[in-house]
């Protein structure tokens, strides 16, 4: 029997089912079908899946490949199910029927930051990994050497100040995105970043 080997480097998505489950914290693991490569300590952005947005950025705590004959209730409950059972059940309705000697990758992981009003995951690419806020940030302290325009100036302080929801909604989507990419070449240009 062979194995998918999956590389996880800048994110992970999961179900958009989980995601009160895992900024409650009940979800501290997630479990999945294959070998899945990632490296403890790292920290990742958790996607939720099917709208693409990130809820939160974890730091891995833990990777552990095992067979399913070998997962526990502890892992289970780790996982935000009542037991053992119950997380087959859910295996088997993702992966389609899975056996006992079928390798799973155990990968347990922490909240160090919720994103409340999400973010794109698309946005998140093309900021190269850097969160709205930071860039944001950087725009504030060398806002004299970008000179960027008065739209994109609101926006970036709207996002600084009063968060991501807040500028989408006063300006739109397109609007903001636009803003962000914009602002992240000028600080990349500039060599801030």
């Amino acid at each position: 029997m062979r194995t998918k080997r999956v590389q996880i480097r800048k994110f992970m998505l999961i179900d958009s089912a989980y995601k009160s489950r895992i900024l409650r914290g009940d979800k501290v693991t997630t479990i999945r079908y294959g070998d899945y490569e990632v490296t403890p300590g790292s920290e990742i952005y958790l996607v939720i899946t099917p709208s693409d947005t990130a809820i939160a950025k974890v730091r891995v705590t833990g990777v552990e490949r095992k067979k399913v004959a070998e997962l526990t209730n502890e892992e289970a409950r780790l996982d935000g199910f009542s037991n053992i059972r119950e997380l087959l059940r859910e295996l088997n309705k993702i992966y389609g029927e899975l056996y006992g000697d079928d390798e799973v990758t155990v990968i347990g992981f922490e909240v160090i930051k919720r994103f409340d009003d999400g973010i794109p995951l698309k946005w998140l690419k093309g900021l190269n990994y850097r969160e709205p806020a930071e860039i944001a940030r950087l725009y504030l302290e060398n806002r004299e050497k970008l000179n960027l325009n008065r739209e994109t100036d609101f926006i970036m302080r709207r996002i600084y100040n009063e968060g991501l929801g807040k500028a989408v909604r006063t300006f739109g989507p397109k609007k903001v995105q636009n803003a962000l990419f914009t602002t992240h070449h000028r600080l990349y240009a500039s060599g801030i970043l």
